[in-house]
């Protein structure tokens, strides 16, 4: 609510004063508007909220981890890149649509990620589309035939910037250029497409890999006592275990989330309102890596699940017998050959290891 400001007139003419009264009022009124809209900025940009009254939202962070290597395709699906070369003449971004849905916006030398099931997709692509009105996704696009356990390259080709194709790049060359980029992060794709990668087995484990930043899915799910389920209701709360990598969500050592962990969270959400009609309940699990005490391994690990608890609850994440917050620290290592003493390459090699696993009990769709 807008506060007025009143002055007393003293030697003021009663005409002066009443137009230095609405100067003064309309002042106000204009900045607390301001104030608002700027409030308002910073929450729907994922920003945690203003430091102070006349603060402006926090910047987002185009872009996340550098690309590592690329993980086998699932069974069923097909996994797919989508990049562009850092160097490049043409500095705005390129939207990516699948099917004529927005999936991305790549600026030079980001990468996306994502698995699809197999078919006929048909991509769009356009430079600086934003500004067309998003023209380009009302094009026939290219199509693609997706094969189960097929892995897809394709990069951006550069040479029109008034028809930005995609071209299909082999698997070689293809993880050479990548190694030159890194993660797209600051826009949620919003095509139906874009499926959560489902778990790869190897002959050590089952590793995952992400569909959107930090986003996995992890199997198998931790066992628990059968009396914590009762027998009525056991089929339909048969468990599906997710994982978010904690370097999408949070800075090292730290649990206040990045920007790029909001949206890694706000699709994590959307695939547990997809995945399932009902559910009983949810176990968010911290683990970090055994860098540093284990003491304040295990509160950092718990810091974290709360965080992310909070997260899905906010965005309509709903259990009806509620969540199930935990953290076991190193308890639960992924890689055990690492070291444990803190320098670039062991916290690298940790990386694994600092997850939040997402455990739902509930009847799925």
């Amino acid at each position: 609510m807008t506060q007025k400001i009143y002055l007393q007139p003293t030697s003021l003419s009663t005409c002066r004063f009443r137009t230095l009264r609405r100067a003064v009022f309309w002042t106000a009124f204009v900045t607390g508007a301001l104030g608002c809209g700027a409030g308002l900025l910073a929450q729907t940009s994922g920003a945690p909220g203003l430091a102070a009254s006349n603060a402006g939202p926090a910047p987002i962070s185009k872009f996340g981890n550098k690309f590592q290597t690329a993980m086998a395709a699932p069974e069923r699906q097909t996994r797919i890149f989508i990049y562009r070369q850092p160097v490049t003449a043409y500095p705005n971004p390129v939207n990516i649509y699948l099917d004529s849905r927005f999936h991305t916006a790549l600026l030079g030398g980001g990468y996306s990620e994502f698995c699809a099931a197999p078919g006929a997709i048909a991509i769009q692509t356009g430079y600086d589309d934003a500004k067309k009105m998003h023209q380009a996704k009302e094009l026939p696009g290219q199509t693609w035939t997706l094969q189960a356990g097929q892995i897809l390259y394709l990069r951006v080709n550069e040479a029109n910037p008034n028809d930005m194709k995609l071209v299909e790049v082999a698997a070689d060359p293809a993880q050479q250029e990548l190694a030159r980029t890194a993660l797209q992060t600051h826009v949620l794709s919003r095509a139906p497409a874009v499926q959560l990668c489902a778990p790869v087995q190897t002959a050590a484990s089952v590793i995952s890999a992400p569909v959107v930043p930090g986003l996995t899915a992890k199997l198998p799910v931790p066992a628990e006592p059968a009396s914590l389920t009762p027998a009525a209701t056991r089929k339909s709360a048969a468990p599906r275990a997710y994982a978010l990598q904690s370097d999408a969500l949070f800075e090292f050592g730290k649990t206040e989330l990045k920007t790029s962990g909001y949206n890694s969270i706000e699709m994590m959400a959307q695939q547990l309102i997809s995945d399932f009609q009902q559910v009983e309940r949810i176990r968010v699990v911290g683990h970090s890596d055994s860098i540093g005490k284990p003491k304040a391994n295990r509160a950092l690990s718990l810091a974290r699940a709360e965080v992310v608890a909070r997260q899905l609850r906010d965005r309509g994440v709903k259990a009806l017998k509620g969540f199930q917050v935990e953290g076991q620290g190193e308890d639960s290592l992924i890689k055990t050959n690492c070291p444990k003493k803190l320098t670039p390459a062991s916290k690298l090699c940790h990386a694994p290891n600092r997850r939040v696993e997402i455990i739902v009990y509930g009847a799925r769709n």
